[in-house]
């Protein structure tokens, strides 16, 4: 079943644009923020159903062309053409009359004089038909080219090519000056932020009339010089609950079940305690992945898995997380999902290993889980949720854990820890971990990053694969 297409623009950019009518966009930003690259990304969305064209200033058309080869019937011919009244672009010139009164003070305009760029905006816009989008990269150039207010020839065209004909305008603006927020119909701010010593890239939808902002701030990435933004809608686009086709591990380690982690971190090194840090408000279904990941990717090799899942979870919920990922018989062979005798059921499977729920010193002892795996071949995988932990063994479970983690690195296996916001565990672990991984929500974007070893933040989305669990990080770029 083919995955249904997702826009790389914010959703609410799209509504507006495709909204009945004509309107101005102004995307503001200091240099090297992604303002043109984002431009770009809209006329490419956009073309098939609005004609999309665009006026490049600053930088030259062979240099647009090489990068975006399907640019080349959209771009802005620069050739001279004879004179139009209008009254917003007349009064521009200095021959034409009208309600937008430019006073002399404030531009020296040669009176009839040529401007061929906007000459050819109006006999494009004028002569067109169905919907027009025009991107102007950047409106101040263009101002400069002719010795122009900015504000005056942003007006002008307002006046003459959104409310005279409809067409949909976007302005790049070089700069970051707000004082001009006032004249387009909606604005958009892109810019560069630290977060956490890492630099990602912000686009703030401060205005746009006539459309519900449900998400205000946007992270986007412009890897391989396109334009992706990633918002609310990070888990759509593929069934998570899909087949789960091992990837292979990476040369002498363990893979995590997620082809991008494992690129990102080498993958999981024998003998070493991993620390998955999970920051406030993230969706359950985040670590819900991480978990199917992790616990099938070893399951399908055989290897024994010995788990504490986060939230509490029982054992038949652990068993609907990992739905058409394992088999039952995958499962009761490999996988051993840790509960306390007292809150089991009736009819909990071969994969739940009861424990007394005191001590944590006794019910994680080694010979206990090598019994318990017996039938799975090691190195074994121990993966915990500390939330659960901390409820059963209470908030100093670290000192119960010292003899299974030397356990596991001295049979080569792997420990996976994952806290949450409120467990008072996840300092000390941190000390222990060599791998020390953090997943954040910034705005509506969820984002992975290394804390070690230091790693740039990625946005983590919900998407196809053909390997491993569905989950695809992108570097924030």
């Amino acid at each position: 079943m083919p995955v249904p297409y997702i826009s790389a623009l914010p959703v609410e950019i799209v509504q507006f644009l495709d909204n009945p009518g004509g309107h101005s966009l102004l995307v503001r930003g200091n240099a090297g923020t992604g303002k043109t690259t984002f431009a770009l990304q809209v006329a490419e969305e956009l073309k098939d159903r609005q004609k999309a064209h665009y006026l490049s200033t600053r930088v030259s058309d062979p240099s647009l062309l090489r990068q975006f080869p399907w640019l080349n019937e959209r771009l802005l011919a620069r050739d001279e053409t004879g004179t139009r009244r209008r009254s917003g672009f007349g009064r521009l010139k200095g021959v034409g009359s009208g309600d937008l009164m430019v006073p002399r003070r404030e531009m020296a305009v040669t009176i009839g004089r040529t401007m061929p760029d906007l000459e050819n905006l109006y006999d494009l816009v004028e002569k067109g038909d169905g919907r027009m989008l025009v991107i102007i990269d950047s409106i101040d150039a263009l101002a400069d080219r002719y010795e122009l207010q900015c504000r005056e020839l942003i007006s002008a065209l307002q006046r003459d090519l959104v409310e005279g004909h409809g067409a949909n305008l976007l302005f790049v603006l070089e700069s970051n000056d707000q004082m001009l927020d006032y004249i387009g119909d909606g604005v958009v701010k892109c810019s560069r932020v630290e977060h956490g010593r890492r630099l990602v890239r912000e686009m703030d939808l401060m205005k746009l009339r006539g459309v519900e902002v449900q998400q205000p701030l946007y992270l986007f990435s412009l890897k391989g010089g396109k334009f992706r933004c990633f918002g609310a809608r990070w888990n759509t686009g593929h069934d998570k609950g899909a087949r789960f086709i091992r990837p292979d591990d990476p040369s002498g380690r363990f893979s995590y079940g997620i082809t991008d982690l494992d690129a990102m971190t080498g993958g999981l090194c024998p003998g070493t305690v991993t620390l998955i840090e999970l920051g406030p408000g993230l969706p359950p279904t985040v670590s819900g992945l991480l978990e199917r990941s992790l616990v099938s990717s070893f399951a399908k090799a055989g290897r024994g898995v010995i788990w504490v899942p986060l939230r509490k979870e029982s054992g038949a919920g652990a068993r609907g997380l990992l739905q058409n990922a394992l088999t039952d018989t995958e499962m009761e062979k490999a996988v051993r999902v840790v509960e306390p005798a007292s809150q089991m059921d009736l009819g909990s499977g071969r994969y739940v290993m009861a424990v007394e729920g005191a001590r944590a010193l006794d019910d994680l002892k080694w010979k206990n889980i090598v019994y318990a795996l017996d039938g799975s071949s090691q190195p074994f995988l121990s993966i915990m949720g500390f939330d659960s932990l901390e409820s059963m063994y209470g908030g100093d479970v670290m000192e119960g854990l010292v003899d299974h983690l030397s356990a596991v690195k001295r049979n080569g296996g792997a420990f996976v820890g994952l806290t949450a916001p409120t467990s008072r565990s996840t300092a000390r672990l941190a000390d222990l971990a060599s791998v020390h991984l953090k997943l954040e929500r910034i705005g509506g974007t969820v984002v992975l990053y290394g804390s070690k070893p230091f790693t740039e933040c990625f946005a983590l989305t919900v998407q196809e694969r053909p390997r491993g669990g569905c989950v695809s990080l992108t570097p924030l770029v």
